[in-house]
Parts: C-alpha cells; sequence; structure tokens
C-alpha cells in the first residue's frame, strides 16, 4: 500500500468499524514489527512493550479460568488471531475455535496461523449474536475479550452463551462498560457508526441473570489499564523510522486514540472482565 493511500486509511478510520480494524493491524503491525492483539494493554511491570502488556491482560483473563489444559475453547471476537495464537502456546487447550465478524480480520488470522503449529485452532467468520457455526452443548471455556460492547443484541450473545456451552461450562467476558448520561447529537452518530453499545453493570448483570448464566467474579481493572496507557510514549520511541511523513501520521494517529482511550476511561468508561458458568 503507497503513502499516501495509507494515510488516507488512517485517516477514515473512525468513520466505520470495518476501516477501523484495517487502520488498527495496520497501524499496530507497523509499530511493532508484527500483527499484535487488537485489545487494550494491562500494567504489570515497569518498562513493558505494548505487546508485552496485551499479553498481560489475556494472562490476567486466562488467570480467572480453570485450567484450560486439554479442554476446549471458543473465543468470540477473535480479530487477527494473535490472541488465540498465545492461548494455544501458553495455556495448551485441546483446541479453539475462533470466530469474528470482520472477514479481514479472519484473512490475516488464517495467514499468519498457515506453516505453524496451529492446527488445533479453527477461524471462522461467525456472529456473536447467532454463532450459526457452533453446536449446541459443545464447549468447554468461552472467551470474549474486548468485543461485546460492539454487539447491538447482547442478550442475544448471551443467549448463544448459554447454548453453545456445555453444562458447567464457564464463560469470561471482558468488555468496556459505561456510566449512563445524556449524549448529543454527534457523540450518537459517532457511537451509530463506530457501532458502540456500551452498557452500565446493572443492565449487563441483568441481562445475564435472564439468560440463565452465574456471576462468579465481576472485576474493574481500569486503573491498570490507564497505568499502561500511559507507556505510550516509550513505546512510540521505539518505532522503526520509515518515512517522515508516515512516521508523524503514525505517531499522531496513535497519540489521539490512546489520550481518548484514557480520557473515556476516566470519566465516563471501566473495563470489567466478568466471569461465571451455565
Amino acid at each position: 500500500m503507497g503513502i499516501f493511500k495509507r494515510i488516507f486509511s488512517h485517516v477514515g478510520s473512525g468513520m466505520s468499524t470495518d476501516n477501523y480494524y484495517k487502520s488498527m493491524n495496520e497501524a499496530l503491525a507497523r509499530m511493532n514489527n508484527e500483527y499484535t492483539m487488537l485489545h487494550y494493554p494491562y500494567h504489570v511491570n515497569e518498562g513493558e512493550s505494548f505487546f508485552d502488556a496485551q499479553k498481560n491482560l489475556t494472562d490476567y483473563c486466562m488467570s480467572h479460568l480453570p485450567p484450560v489444559k486439554g479442554k476446549n475453547i471458543l473465543e468470540i471476537g477473535c480479530g487477527n488471531g494473535v490472541q488465540a495464537r498465545y492461548i494455544l502456546d501458553n495455556y495448551s487447550p485441546e483446541s479453539i475455535i475462533a470466530v469474528d465478524l470482520n472477514s479481514s480480520n479472519i484473512e490475516i488470522a488464517k495467514q499468519e496461523a498457515q506453516g505453524g503449529t496451529y492446527k488445533n485452532i479453527k477461524f471462522h467468520v461467525d456472529d456473536a449474536q447467532y454463532l450459526s457455526t457452533i453446536e449446541s452443548d459443545s464447549i468447554d471455556y468461552l472467551i470474549n475479550i474486548e468485543s461485546a460492547f460492539h454487539y447491538p443484541d447482547k442478550p442475544s450473545f448471551f443467549r448463544e452463551i448459554k447454548r453453545v456451552l456445555k453444562p458447567g461450562g464457564v464463560y469470561l467476558i471482558a468488555d468496556i462498560l459505561t456510566t449512563p448520561r445524556k449524549r448529543n447529537f454527534i457523540g450518537r452518530y459517532w457511537k451509530n457508526r463506530m457501532n458502540l453499545n456500551h452498557w452500565p453493570q446493572d443492565i449487563y448483570e441483568e441481562e445475564l441473570k435472564k439468560a440463565e448464566l452465574s456471576i462468579d467474579r465481576f472485576a474493574d481493572i481500569t486503573p491498570g489499564v490507564i497505568k499502561s496507557f500511559r507507556n505510550y510514549r516509550q513505546w512510540m520511541r521505539e518505532i522503526e523510522k520509515r518515512h517522515v511523513l508516515e512516521d508523524t501520521l503514525l505517531k499522531l494517529y496513535y497519540t489521539i486514540h490512546v489520550e481518548l482511550n484514557i480520557h473515556l476511561l476516566k470519566k465516563r468508561r471501566r473495563y470489567c472482565v466478568i466471569t461465571g458458568v451455565k
């Protein structure tokens, strides 16, 4: 992709979900010289790279599941597949089915898994609210990390969790919640364009109970996410220099995204991890 085409791609990233994730995949691969996960970072140690901080968040989530060795996992909202490969390499499940609604994410996931030891991961395009490719009562553990805030019909998603999990199966959702507030026209327009459907905690708990899913843990890890995001200037210093204009645009793009995320997490949103059992 030429320099000017990449520039316009980044500029248009805030106008639709598909554009956002295409642009984010390109930007993070450029920053880190490889595809990284698409979710937020989580602070554990000083001086961590962005990718290491993302792995921290995955490790935090996995630590709240029973041992997954020998079990089958469904990852809903798998993005570019990096997290699924990380889980297979580090936690030794029997198999992983990884689904995402964005076909370009699944294309990247399949390409990146080729030629490796990832025969036990199957990537599919599927909708979290319907899960047409997943059989009922077939999944030991279901994980959904930083994707549910895009779903306009979360009650259907919760019913699908109950349908596909085996009796006693465990789910984990890491989601960005909101504090109820009145929004102006511009805010509503942007949220609609980006398919943003954040819920407050009380509605989350109510709808999970309606779906007959227990809530064993509802943890707010917002401070650790914010603390990690504040390392972004260090991460930008480590970017390999290639083209002055592109490098400048990339840093501006990333700075805007990170500062916006920090502001929203401090003022309007909460990063929560929810676990429970069917």
